[in-house]
């Protein structure tokens, strides 16, 4: 087997909330909800999965993106046990 076709995708599914990006850690199914937290390993889905629980976060009011990554994920995007993410609105720079 070549190396090109062993190569895995794993999927995520990314949630932009007010505190900064964060992976989805746990769905259940059953009731249909999805978990995030700061502190807890990204939750691998497969593609379709990922796919669909995105789509359904985005129409009830959640911006979340299925994101592929070639190896496996064991932390969150940010470094969010050294402080915390904060959104702060940039000035425009006037003309000269």
């Amino acid at each position: 087997m070549s190396r090109a076709t062993s190569k895995k995708n794993f999927w995520y599914v990314l949630v932009l909330t007010e505190t900064g990006p964060v992976f989805v850690t746990h769905v259940e199914y059953s009731p249909k909800v999805a978990y995030w937290n700061k502190q807890e390993k990204p939750y691998e889905l497969g593609e379709s999965r990922a796919k669909e629980l995105a789509m359904g976060l985005c129409c009830n009011g959640t911006m979340a993106f299925p994101i592929c990554h070639f190896y496996e994920l064991d932390s969150q995007p940010y470094f969010y046990n050294r402080g915390h993410f904060e959104w702060v609105e940039g000035k425009e720079e006037e003309d000269e």
